[in-house]
């Protein structure tokens, strides 16, 4: 679990004593007290107190950190830098063995380094990296020096990196060709993906179910179960697809007792006596899971599928936890999923920063004692909270990822309170035979790159709705909060390179009073969908990640919905529309239900048009713009449009990814699909070569929208089963 710290503990005056007195009082930046300039972002100082102090460069990176923070640099930019030149000094400064930084001759350095003469072991995008911030470091305090008087500059002119002319590196540089080869690489991950699209969301909710139905039974047990030791072992069992799975539950004292042979003499006399661990207050029941039995002869059990995860210890720390032998055998395991790079040294693709998140508890000894007990047990022990949490934050996730492209720092902003989750009302279309109001929801967020606090637009579709539906429903359990109480409000992610911008707030992803982190919910996800294989053509295993997802999204709305670049620009908040070409290149394979009293509590009904009256100009004339143009506020063929902004198919739904499918609504894409094949065999008879590739492609829209809604019609329906427990 991550170690926090209060912000306040943490000033630029405080570094007095790490750094050089000057630096402090660095004119024209924080410690200036002659004017007001951006501060140091609080984890930035303690980095330069806890990491950068008494390392030669220390006063040269403190002195960037300052000047680039008074330059409005983002904090998590300013940190990349610090850490990358420290970490290349380390290195240079042993191999070339120099001491003071008045050693350091760049010029001279720098076409050695590029050249591969140094640091042999450096990849070309390291060396590259290396160059590109020193560079941006180095500048930014030469600017900053030229704008002090004369004597000011020869008092801060040794505290400053050295300036190192382009002419110097001039042909050594391939920065080209390596964006080129990571952006291949990454068009190929994007392409073993896309084909998988569809049946990972279907198979995201199937698991989640999956972990819905394993709680209900395992809470059902508990309930109908004595508290009394004599009843351990209760073993039951219930069918899951094809299978049925057989458990037992314990608790802590009767496991101890039942395995005493496999525990030492303390131990035991603990657990008769209730004593330290095995208290009334401390014994929790917990799950074992024991087989899988397949249901006809001819078929094989699996049983979950994440059995082998908790096996091998794999969740949480697990990965870097153990003996060296240990530790080397499961980043061997990881390493043959994808999940790790020799290179970049262990991995734990499954950690997490709020304790009972994904893994057992370290709150009253849970972790401790269920890792010895799994050393001992005949079965799988399976922290069955940990794991329905964890699936209901991945579901989500990856629902957000792969409906608006946004991304990972763009999601853990969310939040269920008035200004952030909107409901939007309007009037139905004239005409319409159902004369209900017309309800979307949307979510107001500050994208990437925006220096302002100005959110934007994220609309979201019902499917997302049901989920956050869903996401509350456990937090208020977890917290035990009654219909009408708030989430608890939690400071955003200090780990996190945006968390300055940010005031505490009721986070959407939140648990144990501590937000999520970008890595928290990669692992969520991870875990969710743990066991698809993704190979590229070469038979690289391919890991998902959030910001792939956003790649896949933008591949398919560029190249298979044929929509504008500029279009999908601005779905992903993109302003340089070279960066979407590059995110979009074409790859080699080319709820209708009303939502639960958790988003009327919490996300509060607001009119659109009242958050509208209430901003700019320009947003006003947007929305009124919108009324004659935009999906969001009409209905639409299939599903729900989540597009914010101008239509780029003159509403020709069908295929478009900016729509949700709705399987209430299949008789439209059903009936559109039989036009079209009646069109298509009347154009082909009078060969018209174009209408005939344009209904090709609407016939082939509908029948892929068709699949999409049996698959969502498959995992609703999967909701609804209920396990028939039986104990034993």
């Amino acid at each position: 679990m991550t170690e926090t710290f209060p912000a306040s503990s943490w000033t630029w005056a405080g570094l007095e004593g790490s750094i050089a007195p000057e630096i402090v009082r660095a004119p024209k930046t924080c410690g200036d007290t002659q004017g007001t300039w951006p501060s140091v972002y609080w984890q930035n100082i303690r980095y330069i107190q806890h990491t950068l102090a008494g390392s030669p460069w220390a006063n040269q990176l403190a002195l960037v950190a300052a000047v680039m923070s008074a330059r409005r640099y983002d904090a998590r930019s300013v940190k990349l830098v610090m850490c990358r030149l420290h970490g290349r000094f380390t290195l240079l400064f042993k191999e070339l063995a120099l001491r003071q930084m008045n050693e350091w001759n760049a010029e001279q350095f720098f076409p050695s380094y590029l050249k591969g003469e140094v640091l042999a072991q450096d990849s070309d995008y390291t060396r590259e990296r290396f160059w590109i911030d020193y560079s941006t470091a180095s500048k930014q305090v030469w600017l900053w020096l030229k704008g002090l008087p004369e004597p000011e500059q020869e008092r801060y002119q040794p505290f400053s990196l050295p300036v190192v002319s382009r002419l110097t590196v001039y042909g050594l540089l391939h920065f080209k060709e390596s964006q080129q080869r990571q952006q291949q690489a990454r068009k190929q991950e994007t392409d073993a993906i896309v084909p998988h699209f569809a049946a990972m969301r279907a198979l995201a909710h199937l698991r989640y179910n999956c972990l819905v139905r394993l709680r209900q039974a395992y809470q059902e047990v508990v309930a109908q179960t004595k508290p009394d030791e004599r009843t351990f072992p209760v073993e039951f069992s219930y069918e899951e697809g094809s299978e049925r799975w057989h458990f037992r539950l314990w608790e802590r004292r009767s496991f101890v007792l039942a395995h005493a042979e496999r525990y030492n003499h303390q131990t035991v006399t603990n657990a008769q006596e209730k004593l330290r661990g095995f208290t009334d207050e401390r014994n929790h029941p917990f799950v074992e899971f024991v087989k899988a039995m397949p249901l006809t002869s001819d078929a094989t059990a699996s049983g979950p599928w994440f059995a082998d995860l908790l096996t091998l210890g794999l969740l949480g720390d697990g990965p870097v936890s153990g003996t060296d032998e240990e530790v080397k055998a499961k980043q061997a395991w990881l390493r043959q999923w994808g999940y790790a790079d020799p290179e970049r040294g262990d991995t734990n693709p499954f950690q997490t920063t709020a304790s009972g998140l994904l893994c057992w508890s370290h709150d009253a000894g849970d972790a401790s004692f269920m890792a010895r007990a799994q050393d001992r047990a005949d079965g799988v022990l399976v922290p069955v909270e940990p794991l329905y949490a964890a699936a209901t934050f991945g579901l989500l996730a990856f629902d957000m990822f792969t409906t608006t492209g946004l991304r990972i720092n763009e999601l853990m902003q969310a939040r269920v309170s008035k200004d952030c989750l909107v409901r939007q009302v309007d009037d139905p279309p004239p005409g319409a035979k159902d004369r209900s109001a017309r309800i979307r929801y949307l979510f107001r967020l500050i994208p990437k790159g925006e220096k302002t606090d100005t959110p934007r637009n994220y609309f979201i579709g019902k499917e997302t709705l049901r989920l956050i539906e869903k996401t509350g429903r456990l937090l208020k359990e977890h917290y035990q909060l009654s219909k009408a109480e708030a989430l608890p409000v939690v400071p955003f992610a200090p780990t996190n390179g945006r968390a300055h911008r940010f005031a505490p707030a009721p986070y959407l992803f939140q648990y144990c009073h501590h937000h999520l982190d970008g890595g928290t919910i990669t692992s969520c996800m991870r875990f969710l969908l743990h066991g698809m294989i993704f190979e590229t053509k070469e038979g690289k295993p391919v890991v998902l990640k959030a910001h792939l997802l956003r790649h896949t999204f933008a591949t398919y709305a560029v190249q298979v919905a044929q929509i504008p670049l500029d279009i999908v620009a601005e779905w992903l908040k993109q302003k340089d529309l070279e960066v979407t070409r590059y995110y979009s290149q074409v790859p080699e394979s080319l709820v209708a239900e009303k939502h639960g009293t958790f988003v009327t509590h919490l996300a509060l009904q607001v009119n659109v048009r009242e958050v509208f009256l209430r901003s700019p100009q320009e947003i006003r004339e947007q929305l009124e713009q919108a009324k004659r143009c935009v999906g969001t506020l009409i209905p639409v063929t299939g599903g729900e449009c989540t597009l914010d902004g101008r239509c780029p198919s003159q509403f020709a739904c069908i295929g478009c990814p900016a729509k949700t499918p709705d399987p209430a609504k299949r008789y439209q894409v059903e009936h559109m699909r039989k036009r079209g094949q009646e069109k298509l065999a009347y154009c082909q008879q009078e060969g018209l070569v174009l209408k005939v590739e344009r209904l090709k492609q609407l016939v082939h829209h509908c029948e892929t929208e068709l699949l999409e809604m049996d698959g969502i019609s498959h995992f609703r329906e999967d909701e609804h089963y209920a396990p028939n427990i039986t104990i034993e």
